[in-house]
């Protein structure tokens, strides 16, 4: 806990997703001396990670607790599946795939509403329906390619009384922490979205790492060509 709360930053991959490259165990490392009290692990649609993480922090103490989860590819972009411990199918029509969620006792997050560069971001036709199917939006993404789309996300916040959340969306060891919410207390399934709902969004987004997420977001499909090629040979 630090002065002022708990750091919570509720977006995070590990080397399970195709573009991530930290392993869990690095992922939990870097996260704590950043001081992140408590971290999703939001894998492209694999809870692997989510898993294998809450177990490396459950025999540590030390290191940040673990909300196991998913980044969801329906039908029409991305959702982030929270508290989740089984796999969900991908490319589902979006209703269905909020419902899979549910059924598993989850929570669900917008990511990202408003990037539309980034890949697998919501379409816009179901932008409002996506935000009044998730109970919270994340307004502050670490990878944001610039401030414009944070304020869209907050206006979109706003609009369908949804609590706003902030996510570094994690890929590489210079990315995590970047954003958080400050919380009173260390989340459960039942107190998440309250504390989100009462909690203060910070962040280190500056010119400077909007020009860095450039780059990065470049890399990823970089990343991915290269987990792929050894299959071929």
């Amino acid at each position: 806990m630090s002065l002022s709360g708990f750091k919570l930053d509720l977006h995070n991959h590990t080397s399970h997703s195709a573009d991530g490259v930290l392993s869990p165990a690095a992922l939990l490392s870097a996260a704590k001396e950043r001081g992140i009290a408590c971290l999703a692990v939001t894998d492209h649609n694999l809870v692997a990670g989510g898993l294998e993480a809450a177990r490396i922090a459950d025999s540590d103490p030390s290191l940040p607790r673990v909300i196991p989860g998913v980044e969801l590819a329906t039908e029409v972009g991305e959702i982030i599946g929270l508290y989740i411990d089984h796999d969900i199918p991908t490319g589902l029509p979006l209703t269905d795939s909020v419902d899979r969620i549910r059924a598993q006792g989850g929570l669900v997050l917008l990511p990202h509403p408003f990037d539309r560069l980034r890949r697998g971001a919501i379409a816009p036709r179901s932008r409002l329906l996506a935000a009044e199917l998730s109970d919270m939006i994340e307004v502050v993404n670490g990878r944001s390619l610039g401030p414009r789309v944070a304020a869209k996300a907050a206006a979109l916040a706003l609009e369908t009384d949804r609590p706003a959340t902030a996510g570094s969306d994690a890929h590489r060891a210079p990315e995590v922490g970047l954003a958080y919410v400050v919380v009173s207390d260390l989340p459960t399934r039942e107190t998440l979205v309250g504390l989100v709902a009462g909690g203060r969004l910070e962040h280190g987004l500056r010119p400077r790492e909007y020009v860095l997420n450039w780059g990065f977001q470049g890399l990823s499909p970089v990343t991915r060509l290269r987990r792929r090629l050894p299959s071929r040979f």
